[in-house]
């Protein structure tokens, strides 16, 4: 009983890491919908994408944030109490008795809003609470702003007063990533004014991902980018 049983599971298992697999290698043809067509016919494949996106040096990482807020946020047109359940996993998951690595958490859930809103609603000041933090290093911050930015975008009517304090407060933050974060969504939420003022830590180098690529790029670079881009 026991040995076939541990057959089962380690076959279970080996499931997992081929959907992983193949997860990975669609996200790096692009071949997103596919993904979508699988995530339809089998959850695991939306927990693979989940997996996928916690490196955020990577751009394939980046790929999978996107597309497995998407896909939470179409499931919600069809599956809401499945889609609810998931964004509650991944508010678990940044929670400290978690025990996991929550990076891209507000990332995901932003992805997920900007697709489809209305299910969503009272996830927004959740977001928004991942700003505060007891501590110095807020490991969402980042994040927050990032999201924040994503959804204002698409529904700007989503974005309050209180965002654009985040944002500002954010362009004088000594995290280079932070200060980048919001110049990204002081772009995507129209506050041209601050786009144009000599940016914080302009030759401190950042990671982001912008226009669907990873860049490594210096806070000043960024700052020509986003005015270039209008």
């Amino acid at each position: 009983m026991a040995e076939e049983f541990l057959k089962k599971l380690k076959k279970l298992e080996l499931n997992i890491k081929q959907i992983k697999r193949q997860t990975k290698e669609k996200l790096e043809q692009k071949a997103y919908e596919e993904i979508i067509a699988d995530i339809k016919k089998d959850k695991r494949y939306l927990s693979a994408l989940l997996a996928i996106s916690y490196d955020k040096t990577s751009e394939t990482a980046w790929r999978a944030i996107h597309l497995a807020g998407r896909a939470i946020g179409l499931m919600a047109v069809d599956e809401l109490a499945e889609a609810r359940g998931q964004i509650q996993r991944l508010i678990w998951n940044a929670t400290d008795e978690s025990g996991t690595i929550p990076w891209t958490v507000p990332e995901i859930m932003g992805e997920a809003i900007r697709e489809n809103p209305r299910p969503f609603e009272d996830i927004i000041p959740i977001i928004i609470g991942y700003s505060h933090s007891e501590t110095e290093d807020n490991i969402f911050l980042a994040g927050v702003l990032y999201a924040l930015g994503r959804i204002g975008q698409a529904h700007p009517h989503y974005i309050t007063d209180y965002v654009g304090v985040l944002v500002n407060e954010g362009l004088s933050h000594r995290d280079p990533e932070v200060v980048a974060n919001a110049m990204m969504a002081a772009k995507r939420l129209n506050m041209t004014d601050i786009i144009q003022q000599p940016p914080a830590k302009a030759d401190e180098k950042v990671k982001v991902y912008y226009d669907d690529k990873l860049l490594t790029i210096t806070i000043g670079q960024l700052q020509q980018l986003l005015v270039k881009n209008g």
